[in-house]
């Protein structure tokens, strides 16, 4: 009896329809909540600064930067004084501006979701699945994926980016500077893809990384122009160079740096409480050696994604998503959908996972998986987001095996092309 249950219940979670069907009510939760979301504030504020763009383009990081200059930290998303970004994301989202701002979140919302979708069918095709689980499976943890579902709901960008970032590594195969354009136009809106060009073939990074660089260069100094050298310098002098040093006590900031700094470095962050929020405070002060440790760490996911990217043979695919992965280990400031750069390399590992049967890999990664579960302010500690998206990353790199170009471990087919 037991035996047959055994057998019946091991028939059952063989069968690609059930993943299917999980995956279908995960993206259904993921349509449904972002439909009944009330407001989409980084889509407003977005819209507010790509409206001051259009408007009064000189003046348009004053707001942000007295709001800096007096609470020492980036304002709260959905006005113009909280948006920072350079003006590229302004650029981009212009033609949006010119809705009105209620019909151009619900617009740009659509747009962000569709790239996102697209991105996602970019990877799909490209690792070439060939096991029959591991095709639901894809699309059933990319629906899962807190991280994507923030960046939707609050109306971002990660889509534009994640888009980007894929049709760099399509395209890095045979058109490595079509590719390296691609690279370059998403590092305009955020610095990090640029990290890709270390995942990419020896023989095709030059021919990358100058294009690449170039193309940011090009679209970052042209969407200047309309600043003026005098709103150019404002930016970076009272925007850009302050925000970077802004150290938000906000549950949802949970980035490496704060892991050290709130861990052994004293600096307080805020929980919810019944009367509100509380401040909580480590015993440790150490705040020089969580500082040290979160450069060195920075350092280290660095030289670790480039031995990767070494030790798979320069598979493209994965060395290229491992540098994109980056942009949510780096940087001081990482909100809840910041973490998306992890998804391409968390699809790879699922999916190779399952055609390899690295069954013990693959526990450990639902195990990583479910630490996003909660929202950080939900949890006993925010940064448990920082502990499991750390633990993606080391899993990724030790599993660079799976992805050796042209080995019996098998490689991402659809980069071989």
């Amino acid at each position: 009896m037991i035996n047959r249950l055994g057998r019946a219940a091991a028939d059952v979670f063989s069968r690609p329809a059930l993943y299917w069907a999980l995956a279908a009510a995960f993206w259904l939760r993921v349509a449904i909540l972002t439909i009944l979301t009330p407001r989409r504030f980084d889509a407003e504020g977005m819209w507010e600064g790509a409206h001051a763009y259009l408007t009064e383009p000189s003046h348009m990081y004053d707001a942000a930067a007295q709001y800096i200059a007096r609470y020492h930290i980036i304002a709260p998303p959905g006005g113009l004084d909280e948006f920072v970004s350079p003006p590229p994301l302004a650029a981009l989202a212009a033609p949006v501006a010119l809705l009105p701002k209620f019909a151009a979140v619900q617009v740009w919302t659509a747009i962000d979701t569709a790239a996102m979708l697209i991105a996602l069918f970019l990877l799909y095709r490209l690792i070439a699945i060939r096991h029959p689980l591991a095709r639901p499976v894809f699309w059933l943890v990319a629906a899962y994926f807190p991280p994507l579902f923030s960046d939707v709901v609050a109306g971002q960008r990660g889509g534009i980016l994640l888009l980007g970032a894929m049709a760099s590594i399509a395209l890095e195969a045979n058109r490595p500077a079509w590719a390296g354009a691609a690279g370059g136009l998403v590092a305009a809106l955020k610095y990090y893809p640029a990290a890709m060009v270390i995942g990419t073939r020896p023989e095709h990074r030059i021919r990358y990384a100058v294009v690449l660089f170039a193309v940011l260069v090009i679209v970052t100094v042209a969407t200047f122009v309309p600043l003026g050298f005098g709103g150019a310098a404002f930016y970076f002098q009272h925007v850009l160079l302050p925000s970077l040093g802004s150290h938000n006590p906000d549950c949802a900031y949970d980035s490496v740096r704060t892991l050290f700094t709130r861990t052994i470095g004293g600096e307080q962050y805020a929980q919810p409480a019944t009367t509100g929020y509380v401040l909580v405070t480590s015993p440790l002060h150490l705040p020089a050696l969580a500082l040290a440790l979160s450069y060195l760490s920075a350092i280290a996911f660095a030289a670790a994604a480039t031995w990767a990217a070494w030790r798979s043979g320069w598979n493209p695919a994965y060395g290229m998503s491992l540098g994109f992965s980056l942009g949510a280990l780096i940087p001081n400031e990482v909100w809840p959908y910041q973490w998306l750069p992890l998804l391409p390399l968390t699809l790879l590992l699922v999916v190779r996972g399952i055609e390899r049967r690295r069954f013990g890999s693959l526990a450990v990664l639902v195990i990583l998986l479910l630490g996003f579960y909660r929202a950080p302010c939900d949890l006993i500690f925010p940064n448990i987001w920082t502990v499991a998206a750390i633990g993606i990353f080391v899993l990724g790199v030790w599993e660079n095996r799976l992805f050796r170009s042209g080995s019996s471990e098998g490689g991402t087919h659809g980069a071989e092309r």
